[in-house]
């Protein structure tokens, strides 16, 4: 009951203070969503490829290529066959040469053709795309880059778009002509690069969009194999140990006893155990190169005397995690030269150690999860802190407190991030971008993804992973956020505010993106103006609050963006993404779901079933939405 009070005054004055900063933060202000600003080129020289249905180009490449030069010389066949109707000859660079070439890979024209391929600095994804006399070269990294390059031509420079794993734009033109001074060269500035939003789901999506982690074959350049992911410590050292050996489990001094949730990293013989699994977890899975070695999901780390003496000497638990990989990695390292050892800096490992590094071989992944995720990384320093009062039924009860806020609040984050970068060979991150408790919370978060990964990039992290809603179809802006995290990971410099209108544009259709793109203006505005902090667990009632003018505004909108659907599909996605809008509604008891609309339990049925046409099968971490929910209760109570 105590909890239930507590969490009615919270609610209530947090709908109070963003109420009083609504009205007094009026300020509608133009919104820098990042990058460098997009100029579309200024093409004075053309080289036609097709013209009236006919060309006189073939596509070459190399007799020996690479699986995924093969691919992708046969997908840019494809593409351009859909494009103006012709098929390309494709022939191997065995033939004799021609004036009209479309070279695709390594092959011999580089040194008949007066041109090279500086693929040592390219490396295995970086790519070349140019013109040479009448011949156009797309060639690049053996493993993915000649396949990237293509599909980075097909879209910068012949307009094709793959949105989602469904929506998709081909142009059609039977003219085909690009710029004849075309000369560029790019390579990803992440060697790392995954999300997990419900699009990249999808393989054929996740290699067009140039994500590397995720199963593929080797004709699209293979993935980067993890060989156990994350929270790896249960399976490397399981709870059956427990009985015989609680020595290996963690000492807590709170409870005074052992528990399950974490390893003793100062035994011997977990260290043995665990290079034992690992070992068989490399054997097992052949093509890995990145073995997790990582703490469970709890805060539960071991305090025995040896654990406390580690942490003192080591600065902290991080420490004495770095100490405990290192081993396994050393230990593993002669047998597996080509595998690094991925570890954690998370939670309770998150702070950098002091008087130890890790390994060559060790990559420690940052994760965010505590952070603020309205305000860029590096600015904002606050924190969502877990109270002691928490319970089963409560667990992420607390939040900063309503009134007051800013933003002007040291980063640790920043902090570790620069000292982490400052004493590890690779770092990666692990970072959040929707609310777990609350999955169709309106969370506006567009503004910071690219300050964000600029961040990353120039403190020398060299791979980052997005998390996102994965388990169903997203009933807010999912499909975008996953399109433009999936570019900035590629380019952290891209201009987000040209990604966003061209995705709107084409996901959402023509006519209808403007109000959309309006609602994501005023409610990024809104939480900008008012300071507002948004995390990855924070419950509807401490997030965002409209006033009856705003709700009357956005209604006015999302009408709008209906009423001007080009087609059913388009439809649609407006309207599950407005399932996000009428969520919050159903949350808070506004409007048709008020407490005194005597239809309520009826718009919630509707809700609900319209959660389950459009594929929105889970609210929450918690759950899968009930099949048989009390509509008497809100969203939140369905799962």
């Amino acid at each position: 009951m105590l909890e239930k009070i507590i969490a009615i005054i919270v609610a209530l004055s947090q709908i109070f203070t963003s109420f009083f900063m609504s009205v007094f933060n009026r300020d509608v202000k133009d919104i820098d969503y990042g990058g460098v600003p997009y100029t579309e080129p200024v093409i004075t020289e053309w080289l036609t490829l097709a013209d009236n249905g006919s060309s006189d180009y073939v596509i070459v490449k190399g007799a020996d290529c690479s699986p995924s030069e093969t691919t992708a010389a046969a997908e840019l066949q494809k593409y351009i066959a859909e494009i103006c109707g012709i098929t390309l000859e494709l022939k191997t660079d065995a033939s004799e040469p021609l004036e009209h070439e479309i070279i695709v890979g390594k092959t011999n024209r580089e040194s008949e053709g007066g041109f090279t391929i500086d693929r040592a600095a390219l490396g295995d994804e970086g790519f070349t795309v140019k013109v040479v006399g009448e011949k156009l070269v797309i060639a690049g990294g053996e493993l993915r880059g000649t396949l990237y390059g293509v599909y980075t031509f097909l879209e910068k420079d012949l307009g094709c778009r793959r949105y989602t794993p469904e929506v998709t734009y081909i142009p059609e033109s039977e003219t085909l002509k690009i710029d004849a001074t075309l000369d560029y060269s790019q390579k990803p500035v992440f060697e790392y690069r995954y999300t997990d939003w419900h699009s990249s789901h999808d393989p054929d999506w996740r290699v067009k969009q140039k994500i590397n982690k995720g199963a593929r074959s080797e004709a699209y350049g293979g993935s980067v194999f993890y060989a156990d992911f994350c929270h790896t410590m249960e399976r490397l050292v399981p709870e059956t140990y427990f009985n015989e050996h609680p020595e290996y489990f963690s000492y807590r001094e709170d409870l005074g006893r052992r528990t399950k949730g974490q390893r003793c990293l100062t035994n011997p013989d977990v260290v043995n155990i665990t290079i034992q699994n690992a070992r068989q977890a490399l054997l097992n899975n052949p093509r890995a190169k990145i073995m997790s070695v990582t703490q469970n999901d709890n805060q539960e780390y071991c305090q025995c005397p040896d654990c406390k003496a580690s942490d003192e000497m080591y600065g902290g638990p991080s420490g004495t995690n770095i100490r405990f990989v290192n081993q396994v990695a050393e230990a593993l390292e002669e047998e597996f030269p080509d595998v690094e050892f991925d570890t954690f800096a998370y939670q309770y490992t998150r702070t950098p150690p002091k008087n130890i590094v890790p390994r060559d071989n060790v990559i420690v992944r940052l994760c965010s999860i505590e952070c603020c995720f309205s305000h860029p990384l590096e600015e904002c320093g606050h924190h969502r802190i877990k109270s002691e009062r928490r319970t089963d039924k409560f667990p992420y009860f607390e939040a900063d407190t309503p009134w007051g806020r800013s933003k002007d609040v040291e980063s640790q984050f920043a902090g570790d991030l620069k000292g982490w970068s400052e004493i590890c060979s690779k770092l990666y991150i692990w970072d959040y971008t929707n609310n777990y408790l609350v999955y169709l919370a309106i969370f506006p978060n567009f503004h910071v993804f690219s300050p964000n990964m600029r961040f990353f990039a120039e403190n020398n992290v060299q791979g980052v992973f997005e998390e996102g809603k994965a388990s169903s179809k997203s009933g807010e802006f999912g499909e975008a956020k996953a399109y433009i995290l999936a570019k900035l990971m590629w380019d952290p410099y891209c201009d987000v505010e040209y990604l966003l209108d061209d995705f709107l544009q084409g996901y959402y259709g023509k006519e209808s993106a403007p109000y959309i793109k309006e609602y994501i203006n005023i409610v990024t505005n809104k939480v900008i103006n008012t300071n507002q902090h948004l995390y990855t667990f924070q419950w509807h009632y401490e997030g965002m609050y409209f006033t009856p003018k705003e709700r009357r505004q956005t209604e006015s909108l999302w009408n709008s963006a209906e009423s001007h659907a080009g087609n059913e599909q388009q439809l649609e996605r407006i309207r599950r993404s407005r399932l996000s809008f009428r969520h919050y509604k159903a949350s808070m008891l506004l409007d048709e779901f008020s407490l005194f609309n005597i239809n309520r339990v009826k718009e919630n049925e509707e809700l609900y079933n319209d959660f389950i046409d459009m594929g929105v099968t889970s609210l929450t971490i918690g759950g899968p939405i009930s099949q048989t929910p009390d509509f008497r209760l809100t969203p939140i109570e369905w799962s």
